[in-house]
């Protein structure tokens, strides 16, 4: 696969080149206030790759050999790089798990298969479809609109009609009140999705994609960020379904795929950092991080406190370990108010037995067996706060649809969220599971709409 060109940027934006795929890349050296050094001169002096680039930070990848000879400093951070970041797994013993009859079933006939092979539409009424060849799909382009006031309505009788196995799910979260009252929808907004990446021709979200050259794989560092593996098999399909939830939240958004994660699930610190920058200077107004790592990382701190500084709000897991303590980075999330971490909890509120909690946690939504869509025009199940964190994204690009900016609309979030406290179960988790669980008609009425 090509190598992405280093791609010139305005001096207030950063740069970003895609990671080079070779063994020397043990390590990770965050470089602060690079000054006026050229890119071949950082590289000289540290005898590394460059990665990415701020005017506040620079990223450069080093072999284990370069990291014992690079000079430090206090602007200079060398840190691990390979395999840092996973799903689910920054501090716990469980990944987020795909669902279903079996060790891998995923309710279909077969070890993998969901609900046919897709080419006549999944769960339709027969006239329509629910995405058929994608031309009138309810999340594809919106050129058909996705509340309507006919027969291709998204909710009718209570049922969410593109999965109707999500109405209780999404009724929860009082998101039928938002979507029938026709909110915005996220119009104008772009969530970034940094992931294993996404299937790029599955019709339930093909056309909810931004332009493809946003789009970038920094692991095999070309434009192409497709969900690949098996599904069942490692953590494949896992990217898109986070995008699927996005999409089912603010299905007027447009969802822009980056992929940093292999299909098993890990991923290395500096195509982290570097998709953070890459989103931010490609237009994200947010940022999804289904992904965690068991301690902080200057290069990806850099990154978030630079998308931060141009208004990119972000919404991270907290971790499926089930134990107190959250995953990096939605660890440090509590004091950013552009940023929420996220934990789950089930249909009746009690925390999911493998979200992980603490008092830096501060919004739970729904992350047990959430449907979307899978590689292969196929649809799937997922648990763990991976789901939830990208519910809290279509949560925020709803806000920020309506005219708040990111710090408003997280602060409307946390504000009207439903407390759990009382729920059979949450006591000996008080003052632990944050503001309580998402709401978000109360969370959009708050800002006016």
């Amino acid at each position: 696969m090509s190598t992405l060109a280093l791609t010139a940027l305005l001096a207030s934006c950063g740069r970003t080149t895609a990671p080079q795929i070779s063994a020397s890349t043990d390590a990770v050296m965050t470089v602060l206030q690079p000054g006026t050094a050229t890119d071949a001169q950082l590289e000289a002096t540290y005898g590394g790759h460059l990665i990415t680039r701020t005017p506040g930070f620079a990223v450069l990848t080093l072999s284990s050999q370069s990291a014992r000879l690079a000079p430090l400093s206090a602007k200079v951070k060398v840190e691990k790089n390979h395999n840092v970041f996973r799903v689910g797994k920054g501090k716990g013993q469980t990944n987020t798990t795909v669902s279903g009859s079996g060790s891998i079933g995923v309710w279909g006939n077969g070890s993998i298969g969901v609900w046919g092979n897709g080419s006549i539409g999944v769960w339709g009424n027969g006239s329509i479809g629910v995405w058929g060849n994608g031309s009138i799909g309810v999340w594809g382009n919106g050129s058909i609109g996705v509340w309507g006031n006919g027969s291709i309505g998204v909710w009718g009788n209570g049922e969410y009609k593109p999965i109707p196995q999500n109405s209780d799910t999404w009724q929860q979260i009082s998101l039928n009140a938002v979507q029938s009252t026709e909110r915005a929808g996220g119009v104008g907004m772009t969530v970034a999705v940094i992931d294993t990446g996404v299937d790029l021709n599955h019709p339930a979200i093909r056309g909810g994609f931004t332009d493809p050259t946003t789009w970038h794989d920094f692991v095999d560092g070309d434009a192409t960020p497709q969900d690949e593996g098996t599904l069942g098999s490692g953590l494949s399909g896992h990217g898109t379904e986070v995008a699927g939830i996005v999409a089912q939240v603010a299905p007027v958004a447009k969802i822009m795929p980056l992929r940093v994660l292999a299909a098993d699930g890990t991923g290395d610190v500096a195509s982290v950092a570097a998709a953070i920058v890459w989103a931010t200077d490609h237009g994200a107004n947010v940022i999804n991080l289904s992904l965690g790592s068991a301690e902080p990382v200057t290069a990806v701190t850099q990154a978030i406190a630079y998308a931060n500084s141009h208004g990119v709000a972000i919404a991270a897991a907290a971790g499926n370990a089930g134990t107190e303590g959250l995953d990096y980075p939605a660890a440090e999330f509590a004091s950013q108010p552009l940023n929420i971490a996220v934990g789950s909890v089930d249909l009746h509120d009690a925390k999911s037995a493998f979200s992980q909690y603490a008092s830096n946690l501060e919004l739970l939504a729904p992350g047990e067996r959430v449907f979307g869509p899978a590689p292969q025009e196929r649809f799937a199940a997922w648990s763990g706060t991976s789901m939830s964190a990208p519910v809290v994204a279509g949560g925020l690009a709803l806000g920020m649809s309506v005219g708040a900016n990111g710090a408003q609309a997280a602060a409307a979030l946390t504000s009207t969220a439903t407390s759990v406290d009382t729920v059979s179960g949450n006591a000996s988790y008080a003052g632990k599971l944050g503001a309580g669980r998402v709401n978000l008609d109360a969370a959009i009425a708050s800002l006016g709409h």
